[in-house]
């Protein structure tokens, strides 16, 4: 955490200095790819309305092609931060070159930097960096940015979550441990993560998905002007925050798991429909491209005991996207969100098809959400489901994935600690078969098992459509706070109502009538106690023998807010010895 805070105060001294001498100093550049591999798009953000081009070419000082950009001022939720963003789209360059460039505004430059394209054709090994929830707070950057830069990376894979957060309401939040003073430190988090991670992600693709924390009052507006995506216009716009790119063998798709919780859900139909066209057209070039690798935030299953939408059985997530990688042969899902790591047997339903990466006949889900944020691990459950084949919480804090593509039936995949430099896991899925998966050639048995699953999912709908008036996977979520975390409703009101509803009328009449008549004989013995206590002087001491356990901690929920750091607080007792001042929160996600 130290090492964090210090990158902190380092780039947010030298940043702010240079913003005040020269307003048009590129700031937090980073590239990624195009519509295709052969074109790059550059970004940066300035402090002042300034110009947009890039000066490229194949060597340091042979910076002769030039490309014009366009600048946006970005004033939505981010008043204090850097308000022009600058994007230029470099075209057509030749395969596997390095080029060099210079961002340039109002002829004030960075650089030269440089970044490498990828081959041509099919017959080469890319790999990859891939992770999700990372903070400004994250240990890993050095770290991160070494194995980066080691020269073997065709490009890194962000899937959600970065920066805790790039806004926080406009600034009017301040959550940042650097100076809780500040109102507008969070607003500029934005700016500081794209500082901090810019010696990597200025040389590197660096390709995003958005995360519940990039949800920004339902506007995304921080992700969707911060960065570009293959295939669509910027800034993205709501109902695209979605994109498909090939990149040798593999066809990589990239989802939006948050149009289940926000908007009314009123993106899920339109994203389903582009998803089911762009995996159609996929597999209609499987034969020169046999890889169909999905990517997005919020997991379809996982084994922590948080709360989350995964560990739910009607998870939202799931029951929007399931079928679809299902139906349309989707060979592994990479995905984020729970601060632990993950790896699936092929599964469908919960039903395992397989205990081996031979052939699967369903995607294999892996999920690698702890590249460092200021929350920490998530807890697993102590009694894992049998599709869970290995789970690792403590050790996979600061870790991030490798994808490893060495030819059309293999893949290699391992998850790394850059702290450690320890492999906490690691799988090679072999398959020969690539294309839609079909229930067919599933056994009897495991038939059946999937059978009872789906009416049972069919009923949870009904249920879900009888209570809400709308299907689960497009209901808006409510209790999404600012961070767009989600919290379970946990009052005592909602608790009593969901043990009502299984409770027959008249055992709830008898029941009610019993607690009405109880509540009121305790009431009328306070009010003697009372009143026999008036007549006698009071006293309080502390009695540092006696254990107290937990009940000096209270809890509240603020159900209009939403806050989710506001759940919990506590009275601080002091027993003459140590102070009692643990919060007892659990700001997750």
């Amino acid at each position: 955490m130290f090492g964090g805070l210090s990158l902190i105060l380092y780039f947010t001294a030298v940043h702010s200095s240079h913003d005040e001498e020269v307003p048009c100093h590129p700031n937090g550049v980073h590239i990624t790819f195009g519509d295709k591999v052969s074109d790059a798009i550059v970004m940066w953000s300035t402090a002042g309305n300034c110009s947009t081009s890039v000066e490229y070419g194949l060597g340091p000082w042979d910076l002769s092609l030039r490309a014009a950009g366009e600048t946006k001022e970005f004033t939505e939720s981010n008043p204090n931060g850097q308000r022009y963003l600058h994007r230029v789209v470099l075209k057509d360059l030749e395969n596997a070159r390095t080029y060099f460039y210079r961002p340039v505004s109002n002829q004030i430059s960075r650089g030269p930097l440089f970044f490498k394209t990828p081959p041509a054709g099919y017959e080469w090994i890319p790999e990859f960096l891939v992770y999700g929830d990372m903070g400004v707070e994250s240990d890993v950057v050095p770290a991160l940015e070494k194995e980066a830069l080691s020269g073997k990376y065709t490009a890194i894979f962000h899937v959600g979550d970065m920066a805790y957060n790039m806004e926080d309401d406009g600034g009017k939040q301040s959550n940042t441990s650097l100076n809780e003073t500040s109102p507008d430190q969070c607003t500029q988090r934005g700016d500081l993560f794209l500082q901090i991670i810019e010696d990597f992600s200025a040389r590197v693709q660096y390709l995003t998905s958005p995360g519940n924390h990039e949800i920004d009052t339902g506007s995304f507006a921080h992700y969707r002007h911060r960065f570009s995506t293959p295939g669509t216009p910027w800034p993205i716009p709501l109902n695209k925050m979605w994109y498909s790119i090939d990149i040798g063998l593999v066809h990589f798709v990239s989802y939006s798991t948050e149009v289940f919780f926000t908007s009314d859900g009123q993106y899920v139909t339109e994203q389903n429909n582009w998803l089911k066209a762009d995996l159609k057209q996929a597999n209609d070039n499987r034969a020169r491209r046999p890889w169909v690798i999905a990517l997005g935030h919020r997991p379809l299953y996982c084994s922590n005991s948080d709360g989350d939408d995964c560990t739910k059985a009607d998870s939202k997530v799931r029951a929007g996207l399931e079928d679809i990688f299902y139906n349309y042969g989707v060979d592994i899902v990479l995905q984020a969100h729970e601060h632990s790591y993950e790896r699936l047997w092929p599964q469908y339903k919960g039903v395992v098809l397989s205990k081996n990466y031979t052939n699967p006949q369903a995607p294999v889900q892996l999920i690698s959400g702890a590249a460092g944020s200021r929350h920490r691990d998530d807890p697993e459950k102590t009694q894992r489901e049998e599709w869970s084949a290995f789970a690792n919480a403590n050790e996979s804090l600061n870790s991030v994935g490798k994808l490893k593509v060495l030819n059309s039936t293999h893949l290699y995949w391992e998850q790394y600690n850059l702290l450690t430099k320890r492999v906490i896991d690691s799988v090679m899925v072999i398959q020969d078969n690539h294309g839609p998966f079909k229930q067919q050639t599933l056994s009897n048995e495991i038939n059946e098992k999937i059978v009872k699953v789906k009416e049972k999912e069919k009923q949870i709908i009904n249920n879900n459509n009888n209570n809400q008036g709308k299907p689960s996977t497009t209901e808006h979520d409510d209790k999404s706070d600012k961070t767009g975390s989600t919290r379970e409703p946990t009052g005592t009101g909602q608790k009593i109502r969901e043990m009502l509803k299984h409770v027959d009328k008249r055992i709830a009449i008898g029941v009610g009538s019993g607690v009405g008549a109880l509540v009121l004989l305790i009431i009328i013995i306070v009010v003697v106690k009372k009143k026999r206590a008036s007549k006698t002087k009071k006293y309080r001491r502390w009695d540092d023998k006696v254990d107290y356990g937990r009940k000096f901690y209270s809890s509240y929920n603020h159900v209009d807010t939403g806050d989710k750091e506001a759940d919990d607080f506590e009275v601080d007792v002091s027993d003459g010895h140590s102070a009692a001042s643990k919060l007892l929160t659990d700001d997750r996600k």
